[in-house]
């Protein structure tokens, strides 16, 4: 049996999105049962789409990510909302790393006010953002660009940073599994995390509410090696209990508006 044109549709958007797709997922989000979800996943599966796994299936091919220009307009009430937590943690003379995202990009152009910070990066528009107000002095990583992100990667880059000490990293992520860690769709961002964890003081993942209960295809660091995650909402408790379990601290807004 196929799919009904909608659900198909909705499920592909999600796979290219994801990278995956969770059998229960499938089940809350169409309102179906798990028979159903099933059968939905055994067809993307004949289509190519994906491979089936325990609990859901993975895609066959890398997902396709929005590019930086259509990730800033998603969400824009809560990439400001983390930013405003995040924005109280700098401090005068800090050497601080922001990281490629929007939400990272939200903070970057918070800081123009505040005294003067020693700003890395490997993201074009957090750079711009961070020179705002000519206060900050802004460094940008040098290495392979990606022109639809806007970022820099690859071993030049990894260098740089290892040749100094960064007092507080600020990260962006595609995924905060409960139990795992957080992960990312591109692999470049493993070897980034990685630099990070040797190198950073204190690494921040700055995620919105839905990041969260999810995975995706490279797991970039373990909560063992983060020292918050900034949201903008509380999790559910289930995966609240969760991640404290496996060490992260967990920071949100106490009084949303």
């Amino acid at each position: 049996m196929s799919l009904s044109h909608n659900r198909q549709k909705k499920l592909i958007e999600i796979i290219q999105a994801d990278g995956e797709v969770r059998i229960r997922d499938v089940m809350m989000h169409f309102n179906v049962s798990e028979e159903t979800a099933r059968r939905d996943i055994k067809q993307l599966e004949q289509d190519g789409l994906v491979v089936r796994v325990h609990g859901g299936a993975v895609a066959t091919q890398q997902p396709k990510l929005l590019d930086i220009s259509s990730r800033t307009i998603s969400e824009p009430a809560g990439k400001s909302a983390i930013a405003g937590i995040a924005v109280d943690l700098l401090k005068p003379g800090q050497n601080v790393f922001m990281g490629g995202g929007s939400t990272v990009l939200s903070l970057a152009r918070r800081i123009s006010p505040l005294p003067e910070m020693r700003i890395v990066t490997n993201m074009v528009d957090t750079a711009i953002a961070a020179a705002e107000g000519h206060r900050h002095h802004v460094v940008v990583l040098g290495g392979d660009f990606n022109g639809d992100f806007r970022t820099v990667t690859g071993f030049a880059a990894l260098r740089t940073l290892r040749e100094q000490q960064i007092d507080i990293a600020f990260i962006g992520v595609n995924a905060v599994h409960p139990t795992q860690g957080v992960f990312d769709h591109e692999e470049a961002g493993q070897a980034l995390a990685a630099t990070l964890s040797e190198q950073a003081r204190k690494i921040i993942v700055l995620a919105d509410h839905n990041k969260f209960g999810l995975s995706a295809r490279y797991r970039v660091l373990k909560h063992s090696e983060i020292s918050t995650i900034i949201t903008d909402q509380k999790p559910a408790s289930d995966v609240m209990a969760a991640l404290q379990s496996a060490g992260a601290e967990i920071v949100y807004p106490q009084n949303p508006s």
